[in-house]
């Protein structure tokens, strides 16, 4: 037997892996299992993206290294996205880089940047990519709790001097998963003020940025200073339920993404152009493409919230993402509350425990299912409860 490398001792095990051997367990007893753990899109991708990849398909072309300059047509897509959801001017060839998925960029982008021994901060509860960056680029990993009595928000101020002073990186998440938390443009202009003030890189994972039910939610590279010191994270994949397309593009600073770049040159050769072209296609078609999505999970989110307030349980009500974040009834431990919702009732959902130390006691339901499962899950959770 071989002994995996040192930095495999900072690197969590994935939760949903943990999360998915628990359900096939369940499933080859028999069970009827309902799946609210992971967020991955029930319904699939739009069929004009599809015939959008077909037609890139035919092209023998589309067929040769991408490499990281990749599709002309997909850079100025994401640059007229910017231009009109954001009303920022970006230089396509500079300012955007495509990914193969938001989550390689995220957790590559520190190898650039960090060396180790400093400092990461990052949002607990938080998304597994970010632990993942740090240990691989050596740095120390420092959590910041997003507490409900604080909206949510990173409280930055409160940050002690000597990890100021040591601190390189800060990601952020907003729309937040899993809390559900929004931010606004003051916030992102505190954020900013803050990484510039502290000379800090700012990286915001925006994966949830387009799937929102009322107000949209702003750009961290429309707050003043943002775009001196920031690199936002965007993803295609919960978007247009293009998850297992892999497609995602980083957005920002010019020097930012040239390091991000060159780590990648090293170590992919790129988007696949078909998928590029489709992404391209996605993007310059986005709200007539993502308004039916809003309209599903919008109403999955009302039936969880109707269920939730019947029984009493305590849920925030999002305005993004395709999550509902609830407490665990009865102040129950949120993994040993995940553990007995499977057991007993055959229903998966991902405990706050498996995403940081501070959400504790809240787990999060995926609406990545029909609306009769949702309600039948919900009268499983509500039989738990009353048990308790």
């Amino acid at each position: 037997m071989f002994a995996l490398a040192r930095r495999f001792e900072h690197l969590p095990v994935h939760l949903f892996a943990e999360i998915d051997r628990l359900k096939r367990e369940a499933l080859r007893g028999g069970r009827d299992i309902i799946d609210l753990g992971v967020g991955d899109p029930d319904t699939p991708t739009p069929q004009p993206i599809i015939d959008a990849c077909t037609r890139a398909l035919q092209q023998p072309t589309n067929h040769r290294y991408p490499y990281q300059v990749g599709s002309e047509r997909f850079r100025k897509s994401v640059a007229a996205f910017f231009k009109r959801r954001y009303r920022l001017d970006v230089d396509p060839l500079k300012e955007v880089l495509p990914l193969i998925g938001s989550k390689e960029g995220i957790a590559h982008f520190p190898i650039a940047f960090v060396n180790p021994g400093d400092v990461i901060l990052a949002p607990d509860p938080g998304y597994p990519a970010y632990v993942t960056g740090a240990a691989l680029s050596g740095a120390r990993y420092y959590p910041m709790p997003l507490l409900k009595d604080h909206q949510y928000r990173m409280q930055v101020e409160t940050l002690p001097d000597e990890i100021k002073e040591s601190a390189r990186l800060l990601y952020f998440n907003y729309p937040n998963n899993p809390t559900t938390a929004d931010a606004n443009l003051d916030d992102f202009n505190r954020l900013a003020e803050f990484c510039v003030s502290n000379n800090i890189l700012a990286a915001h994972d925006a994966a949830y940025q387009e799937l929102y039910f009322d107000n949209a939610p702003p750009s961290f590279l429309q707050a003043d200073q943002a775009r001196s010191v920031g690199i936002e994270f965007h993803s295609l994949s919960k978007t247009f339920n293009m998850t297992g397309w892999r497609a995602g593009v980083a957005v920002g600073n010019a020097d930012l993404i040239a390091g991000l770049s060159r780590i990648k040159s090293n170590v992919d050769t790129g988007l696949f152009l078909a998928i590029q072209e489709a992404a391209a296609f996605a993007l310059d078609h986005l709200e007539e493409l993502t308004a039916p999505l809003k309209t599903l999970y919008k109403r999955r989110r009302d039936t969880v919230l109707e269920c939730a307030e019947s029984m009493g349980l305590v849920a925030e009500q999002p305005n993004a993402t395709i999550y509902v974040w609830c407490q665990t009834p009865g102040g129950m431990p949120s993994m040993d509350f995940a553990r007995t919702l499977l057991n007993r009732e055959g229903v998966v959902v991902t405990p706050g425990a498996g995403l940081g130390k501070a959400s504790e006691g809240s787990f999060r339901i995926s609406l990545c299912d029909r609306e009769d499962r949702l309600r039948e899950a919900m009268q499983r959770i509500a039989r738990i409860k009353e048990s308790i």
